[in-house]
Parts: structure tokens; sequence; C-alpha cells
């Protein structure tokens, strides 16, 4: 590990590093300092991270010391972080500057409103936990964890016609359910899953889908599972994956995690099946099928945001949708991207605060509203 580190910190000193190298250098160090014992707040912990990083970043002019004894100095501040939490107090931490004082912008949590065939809104977030409604054969369920149950009762459905529930996710929301079939859905922010309230009688196991969301589908040889959205269809037996498909991004995509699913464009020219570990672009009816690290599609899922040299227009669209925040931009921003893990239960505070020592963008905050200027 310590060969592995002088090595990548040779390269970026150097600056021969790839972006992926530097993404790894700045999670390695961001997890260091987030694992050891240092009883300090976040923001002491977030300036003795800036600290450490700003000792290992590439030399531009002519170094005054030798490189080898450079980097010894930075592989030393990655092994003992004390000694930049010992000068804490001498360097004064970043500032947001905000026109009014308000309170902090709080992240998202479990909320949802659940719209039942005959037209009857239930806001989910104020819904006591137990039994909430019960329709069409199905009793439909509050978990104390927050999450929405279906499940199939022994009273039969007396209209023999297939009923459809809608939950819709607001800004700042997510909800977790669990469908008549089974299958599991975890529905991001800013999303809506409209789907059968009972599969019993039905060939396929449909369901749209506007926003994003993971599946766990429930095996069914006999019944494919369907999820249709704006663009596409992908069909599958039982699998795992993650669908993309909100109405403000250019493009939809899909992330198999496990099992394998068909992927066909709503015009039908365009038909892929995908593998474990792979991610499907559909832009323009052409879908185009990469290799990724799935761990980065699913983070919001895992309740963490996972930025690998991400333009910053493309962050704060996740970052508007999580914490329900108007986003405006000034200056040209195109080439601006960040690096970093981060937890999507902190203030947004936080979090701007660590895009900002890229030294690249500057944030103004009025009330929910949030200007991001390019430096």
């Amino acid at each position: 590990m310590e060969k592995d580190a002088r090595e990548l910190l040779l390269k970026y000193h150097q600056g021969q590093a790839t972006a992926e190298e530097k993404a790894m250098l700045e999670n390695w160090l961001h997890n260091f300092n987030a694992e050891i014992e240092h009883g300090l707040s976040d923001e002491q912990l977030q300036l003795a991270h800036q600290q450490n990083w700003a000792a290992i970043k590439p030399n531009t002019s002519k170094p005054s010391i030798p490189l080898w004894k450079k980097l010894s100095i930075a592989a030393s501040i990655l092994l003992c972080l004390s000694l930049a939490f010992y000068f804490y107090s001498a360097v004064r931490p970043v500032q947001l500057v905000q026109t009014t004082k308000t309170s902090p912008i709080a992240p998202g949590g479990n909320k949802a409103f659940l719209t039942l065939s005959n037209g009857q809104k239930i806001s989910l977030t104020d819904a006591t936990n137990g039994k909430l409604a019960e329709q069409s054969g199905i009793q439909i369920t509050k978990t104390a964890t927050g999450m929405l149950v279906y499940q199939l009762t022994d009273q039969p459905n007396p209209s023999g016609k297939t009923s459809y529930n809608t939950i819709e996710t607001p800004k700042g929301g997510q909800y977790q359910l669990i469908l008549p079939d089974g299958s599991k859905v975890w529905l991001n922010a800013a999303s809506t899953l409209t789907f059968p309230t009972s599969f019993a009688s039905l060939k396929t196991r449909k369901v749209e889908l506007i926003g994003e969301a993971y599946f766990e589908i429930a095996k069914n040889k006999t019944s494919p599972f369907i999820v249709k959205s704006a663009k596409q269809e992908v069909k599958v037996l039982g699998t795992h994956f993650n669908i993309n498909s909100y109405a403000d991004e250019q493009s939809t995509t899909t992330t198999l995690l496990e099992g394998s699913v068909n992927i066909v464009s709503l015009n039908r020219t365009e038909n892929v099946i995908l593998k474990p570990g792979q991610q499907s672009t559909l832009n323009n009816n052409k879908i185009n099928v990469t290799e990724i690290n799935t761990e980065e599609a699913i983070a919001w899922k895992n309740g963490l945001f996972i930025f690998n040299d991400e333009n910053i227009k493309s962050i704060m669209k996740k970052i508007a949708r999580w914490y329900n925040v108007e986003i405006t931009f000034k200056g040209n921003l195109d080439h601006v991207s960040f690096v970093g893990n981060y937890a999507r239960n902190k203030d947004l505070e936080s979090l701007l605060e660590n895009i900002e020592l890229t030294e690249k963008v500057h944030f103004k905050i009025e009330g929910r509203r949030i200007e991001v200027i390019a430096k």
C-alpha cells in the first residue's frame, strides 16, 4: 500500500496522473481522514483534508527542495494527519457568500405521495405506520422503517379489472416500496412510478417510471417484468438494475448489477442486452453500452454522492433534486469538474464548501436559491 501510494503521489505531483488515479488519490485521502480518531468537528476535519491535499497538488514552479523530499513530506502528512490538525487554528475556514442569514439547508429524506386508483392521495410523510388502505384484493401498509408494502389478501378483486397506483417523490424526497409480486423498488428524488396493484391476472408485470429508481425484481419466468420510461423499455425476468430517466437529462441510462436485461428504444430501432457491470446510454434513439463502476450509479441508493471527474452542471442537478433548491449559473462552467465522495445526509453548505476547494467555482446562497459562479 505504501509503495502504491508513493507511486501515485509521484505521478500526481508530476502532472501525469489520469482522472481515475486522481479520483483514487482523493478518495484514499478522504477516507483516511474520515477513519482516524481525531475528535474534531466536520469543519475542522475538512480543513485538515484541504491542507493534506494542498501538500501533494502538482507544482508548476521550479522546486526549491528536492522532489523526493517533497514526496516524503506528503506521504508523512497522509500517515500522520495529526500534524494538520495541530495547525488548524492558524488557518481560516472557507466561507460561502450568503446575502441573507438563513437556517442550514437540510438534506432530503423519506417523503412521497401515494395516489390510489380511486384518486385518493395519501401523504406517506404524514401517514402513521400500519395499514393505509385496501383495494382490489391488496392491502397497503406503511412500515416503521418508512417502506410501502403491497400484500395480497384473501379478498378477491370484485371488478376483475386491473387497478393502478402511483407513488411520487418530491424534490428532497425518496422512498422504498415492495410491489405485489415481492419486487423491491427504491425511488430517488423527483421521481414517479405507476404500477398495477396486482400482477396476478397479467401476462407481463409492467410499470412506468419518470425520474430514477433502483429495482430488485422477483423472479418469475412466466411473467417478464417491464419498466417503461420516456424513451425506452427494459425487460427482465429477475435482476438488479438502476434506471435514470429524468426529463431534464438528455439521455436515459440503465445500469445492470445482477442478471440480464433487454433494452429496447420506444421507436424499436435499438435493441441491446446488458451484462452485469454494464451501463447503456440512450440518446437520440441510439444506445451506447460501456463498462462502469456500478457503485457510482447506485450511490444515491446507498446514501452517497460519488463524483468522479463529473461536470459541475451535472452535479448541481443532483444537488437541486436532493436538497430542493433552485440553481443558476454565471460564467463559463463547461470545463469545471469535481472529484469526491460525500454523504447525502449532510447539510448542503458542507458539500458546497468542499466543491469550492477546487478554486474553480464560488457559491452565492440566498434562501433556497444558489448561484454557481465561475472563478
